[in-house]
């Protein structure tokens, strides 16, 4: 059976609960393909834990300028986005846009625009 391919944008405090399952709970059926975030140290953390605290490997990591890229190249299935709120929506469309499924933390944002955006986006990107 093929792994289904995760990226996570955002790795601050909120984030852990999201890797650590797939890196323990979900490993059978789940990769980690890679982080995304605004901070490299905080990416830098987030692998060490993987690492030392979850048994398992480090991934790629990418800045937040290059969300595209990261898609590009790492090709995941879903991307988890754990980014701070007002930066959801970006995205959320943008992965879907691509191709991607989306799991996000709530809020999916913070307010009716932005929501309104992203029902937008789930009906031109199916």
């Amino acid at each position: 059976m093929e792994k289904k391919r995760f990226a996570q944008v955002g790795v601050g405090g909120r984030a852990r609960m999201y890797y650590k399952a797939l890196a323990e709970t979900y490993n059978e059926t789940s990769e980690l393909v890679a982080f995304c975030d605004i901070n490299r140290t905080r990416m830098e953390f987030a692998n060490e834990l993987l690492e030392t605290e979850y048994g398992y490997h480090a991934v790629p990591m990418y800045g937040a300028d290059e969300f595209e890229k990261m898609i590009k190249e790492t090709k995941p299935d879903t991307v988890i986005v754990t980014s701070i709120d007002r930066t959801h929506h970006r995205y959320i469309i943008k992965a879907m846009e691509m191709g991607c499924d989306v799991i996000s933390e709530k809020p999916m944002t913070m307010d009716a625009k932005k929501c309104q955006e992203i029902l937008d986006a789930i009906d031109r990107t199916g």
